[in-house]
Parts: structure tokens; C-alpha cells; sequence
């Protein structure tokens, strides 16, 4: 049996990849300031040539960098979202779950079985929708308010990259190399 994080868990996963991400933001900037700086310098330094292909190997690093800690806040914010819906869910059924299968009965019994219990569900739940707009519930409210319901539009944008598994590889040896240049 697999176990679902909690709200809360599921918050701080999503924090730490919102944090990577950002740190990568502004590990690139710093690195494309870098690059102007060496490129508009009016007295070059002596190794030049291999200062700027080291800062422009960098910046490919660190977009691949980016590309992956966007989407591993994507993935992280609907494992929030459907943390707190379970546990919305759960917390509900824990108080009507009895009168819900009560209503359902004759077909959950019957012929149709789940399959019409659900469709006859997804109507009422359709209906309420149009008497009713649907509204986080509090204790979940502060939660998905930080995280929000949709992701980042430029957190979209800087995932948009697709890699191989090849592609992947080259730049994690080059996240080595720059990491053992700097030690």
C-alpha cells in the first residue's frame, strides 16, 4: 500500500523545489552578468577564450538546471493540490461517506454497479457546480493559496525544453566538471 504525503508534507516539497528553482534563476543571471562583463571588457584577461567558454558552459548548465527544477515544481504542486484533495476527501467522506453509499445503494447493488453510481455522482456534482462555484476549503485555503491552482506561467515556460536521456547525461558531466573547476 502506497502512503499519500500529507498537506503539509506535500507543502514543503513543493517550498524546496520552488527554492531550487529560484536559486537557478538567479545562478543565471549572475552568469549571463558574467559573460557581458567579459564580453564588453575593454582589457581582455589573459586566459578570455576559456573564461567565456566556461561561462557559457555554465549557462547551458544551469538551463538545464532550470528546466528541471521547474518541472519538479509542476510535479510538486499537484502533488499538492491532490494531497489536499485526498484529505478533503477523506475528512468528508469520514462524515457523509455512510449517507453517500446510502444514496448510491440501489445501483451500487444493482445493475450498473459503480458505473452508474459514479455517472448519477458526476451529475449531482455537475449540478451543485452550477447552483454553487466551488470553493477551496479553509483549512487548505492558506496551502494552495502559496503554491497556487495553476503553475507559475514563466515556471511553464522554463520547462518547456525537452532532454534525452543522452542530453541528461552530457549535462550532469558538465554540472561535474564545473563543480570540480570550482573546488
Amino acid at each position: 500500500m502506497m502512503t499519500r504525503a500529507t498537506p503539509d508534507q506535500a507543502l514543503t516539497g513543493f517550498r524546496n523545489a520552488s527554492i531550487l528553482w529560484a536559486g537557478h534563476i538567479e545562478s543565471r543571471k549572475i552568469v549571463e552578468q558574467q559573460i557581458e562583463s567579459l564580453l564588453t571588457a575593454t582589457e581582455k584577461p589573459a586566459d578570455y577564450a576559456r573564461q567565456l567558454q566556461l561561462q557559457r558552459e555554465r549557462l547551458d548548465v544551469l538551463k538545464w538546471q532550470i528546466n528541471c527544477a521547474a518541472r519538479e515544481c509542476i510535479y510538486s504542486q499537484h502533488l499538492l493540490m491532490e494531497a489536499c484533495t485526498e484529505d478533503a476527501l477523506s475528512n468528508f467522506m469520514q462524515a457523509n461517506g455512510a449517507a453517500l453509499t446510502s444514496a448510491l445503494a440501489p445501483f451500487l447493488k444493482g445493475r450498473g454497479g459503480l458505473e452508474v453510481a459514479s455517472r448519477m455522482l458526476r451529475s449531482a456534482l455537475v449540478r451543485q457546480l452550477a447552483i454553487t462555484p466551488p470553493e477551496i476549503a479553509g483549512d487548505y485555503r492558506e496551502i494552495l493559496d502559496e503554491s497556487g491552482v495553476i503553475p507559475d506561467p514563466v515556471m511553464v515556460r522554463d520547462c518547456q525544453s525537452t532532454y534525452t536521456p543522452a542530453q541528461h547525461l552530457r549535462f550532469q558531466q558538465g554540472l561535474n566538471y564545473i563543480n570540480d573547476m570550482q573546488e
